[in-house]
């Protein structure tokens, strides 16, 4: 065949796909629903709306926070599962509803493994290990020296599924027994342990800076493997003595299955120059959060990695569904 005649060819073939893309319609063309399973005001609603509010500059076209609080923060995502995968409907995925809380849900309301497809990831939360001012031990060596000494003695006050967790994995990691007491959330649970009621207790560090400055509090350990801007010179879980401990809790944006790949590209790509911005980063740091930017391959991994991890974590406690 000759060179030209295949040229013709080639090029009469790709015409309905040069077609098919020029009459596509720009990407956003109206407005983009990104829907989040927690009330407004809380950190996660922060986040989104920050990031809302900076994607609407760059796409010239609004993005809508819309507010579907029940089941944990589950309802929303079911909501973004059975959406449209056109990316007009997104969700604000956190680490308890993707990677937590469906092994605490006797009937799941989707499949975090199958029903979405992962943006990137926005921000992580890291938790805290915090004690109430008059307890006696003030590093986490001396506390699992006590715990060990005494097991099931020392009680933690539990305020929300995810410090439950963070603490059944110290309690797995370090070969302790500490007693759990329930609270209704953190709030709640940091008024008793500040008053020496109950000794200990987890939660993410931007929900109790205040009080840690002010020495309400006392932190013993992040619960990140590395050290957090906020608090620099509290030490790891790890550099602690607790080798492999790790429970963050952190926000990301998915869509439903099946978006095509070039918003899922686009998105993520925004999504990168947004957290690049020093004034992003200081405000996320503000609230407790720290910019964490990944690809959509790298969010889907950590869901799966984690998934995995906190289902033994529910196992292994014997943590009942409800």
């Amino acid at each position: 065949m000759k060179r030209s005649t295949f040229l013709a060819i080639a090029c009469l073939a790709a015409l309905p796909f040069a077609q098919a893309v020029a009459q596509t319609p720009a990407y956003p063309s109206k407005p983009v629903r990104l829907l989040v399973g927690y009330p407004p005001g809380g950190a996660s609603d922060i986040v989104a709306r920050m990031v809302a509010q900076e994607l609407s500059k760059l796409n010239e076209q609004t993005f809508v926070v819309e507010n579907k609080p029940g089941v944990g923060g589950m309802l929303s995502m079911s909501m973004v599962a059975k959406a449209p995968a056109d990316g007009y409907t997104l969700g604000l995925g956190v680490s308890g509803t993707l990677t937590t809380g469906p092994h605490l849900q006797k009937q799941r309301l989707y499949d975090p493994l199958k029903d979405f497809e992962p943006i990137g990831m926005v921000a992580k939360a890291p938790m805290i290990l915090l004690a109430g001012p008059g307890f006696k031990f003030d590093t986490v060596q001396a506390l699992v020296r006590e715990a060990k000494a005494r097991p099931g003695e020392i009680m933690y006050a539990s305020g929300a599924q995810a410090f439950e967790l963070a603490l059944q994995l110290l309690k797995s990691k370090a070969g302790i027994h500490l007693s759990s007491v329930p609270y209704p959330g953190g709030a709640a649970a940091s008024i008793d342990v500040m008053a020496g009621r109950v000794p200990l207790m987890a939660d993410t560090i931007g929900a109790q800076q205040e009080n840690i400055r002010t020495g309400k509090l006392r932190a013993l350990a992040v619960l990140d493997k590395t050290r957090s801007p906020v608090f620099p010179d509290v030490p790891t879980m790890s550099e602690a003595g607790v080798t492999g401990y790790e429970a963050v809790g952190w926000t990301s944006l998915v869509a439903p299955k099946g978006t095509p790949p070039a918003i899922v590209a686009k998105l993520n790509e925004q999504v990168r120059q947004v957290l690049a911005r020093p004034e992003i980063q200081q405000k996320l740091l503000t609230i407790g959060f720290e910019p964490w930017y990944s690809s959509p391959k790298d969010l889907e991994r950590t869901i799966s990695t984690e998934y995995d991890k906190w289902g033994e974590v529910v196992r292994t406690a014997g943590m009942t569904a409800q």
